[in-house]
């Protein structure tokens, strides 16, 4: 199974706008590692992007990944889901009003249901230009590709707005859960990984998101042979330090954790 990190940020991309914090700063002059696109993965078997945030044309461009033919949505979050239009507008040709290529595009139905709402342009791109093709996925349900499957895992089960995928590949098995993993009640689940791909959560509790601490303890349990931590908010490197990562590396050296980064290859 091979992945590329197509964005490792958080809800907002580093360098932030207008920001001139040390982090921001770096991240501007030095770009890569430091600079940090949305959240999305690649999974070159399939061909297939999960989640789109607003900078997605730029992140496929800095990895010079000439198809998509899949598309996963995990929730309808701007940051993993705004930018529809340019990933699925490349295929369109305007000169013959004809789409020269249709992505699949695989969403949960409770999350396309609040998508439609925030993003009606969705519509214009499935049913207009036909540069996308609509497959609604329930809790459970498996994308077979042949060599790989896809499964769509809510975080609580029927009734989720949210969604993580796994992945299996030749005996290879992985679990992407990018965001809002507070919710996830379904770790334990899933006690055979060869990798964990998890939002990072934060560095200190503030109710609404899950800890670094919490978040630990729960790969502790499943002990999945490697931990990659994404979504990486740039506020939090900004109050912390980008050296409290390494901090964390050794804290919880025995999950075998590191952090992603933008153009990051891992093969399972």
């Amino acid at each position: 199974m091979e992945l590329t990190i197509l964005g490792s940020g958080g809800a907002m991309p580093t360098p932030r706008p207008f920001c001139q914090c040390a982090v921001c700063q770096k991240a501007r002059v030095i770009g890569e590692p430091y600079r940090r696109n949305s959240c999305s993965l690649f999974v070159d078997d399939i061909n297939a992007v999960i989640d789109c945030g607003e900078d997605i044309a730029d992140s496929l461009n800095r990895r010079d990944i000439k198809r998509v033919d899949n598309l996963f949505i995990t929730h309808w979050h701007p940051d993993h889901t705004f930018g529809f239009r340019p990933l699925l507008e490349a295929n369109y040709d305007f000169r013959a009003y004809c789409a020269s290529h249709t992505i699949n595009v695989y969403i949960p139905a409770r999350v396309y249901k609040q998508l439609i709402k925030k993003l009606p342009s969705i519509d214009y791109l499935l049913n207009y230009q036909k540069t996308g093709k609509l497959h609604l996925l329930e809790d459970g349900d498996v994308v077979d590709f042949g060599n790989m499957t896809v499964t769509a895992v809510g975080y609580k089960g029927t009734q989720s707005d949210i969604y993580a995928y796994y992945l299996e590949h030749c005996g290879k098995k992985a679990l992407y859960a990018a965001c809002d993993t507070i919710s996830f009640e379904r770790y334990n689940e899933f006690t055979d990984l060869d990798l964990l791909l998890n939002e990072c959560g934060l560095f200190e509790d503030v109710g609404s998101e899950i800890t670094i601490e919490n978040l630990m303890n729960k790969v502790w349990e499943i002990k999945p042979k490697k931990t990659l931590l994404t979504h990486i908010e740039e506020i939090e490197l900004n109050v912390w330090g980008e050296g409290y990562l390494d901090v964390i590396k050794q804290r919880y050296a025995d999950n075998n954790l590191d952090f992603a980064f933008d153009g990051m290859k891992i093969t399972v």
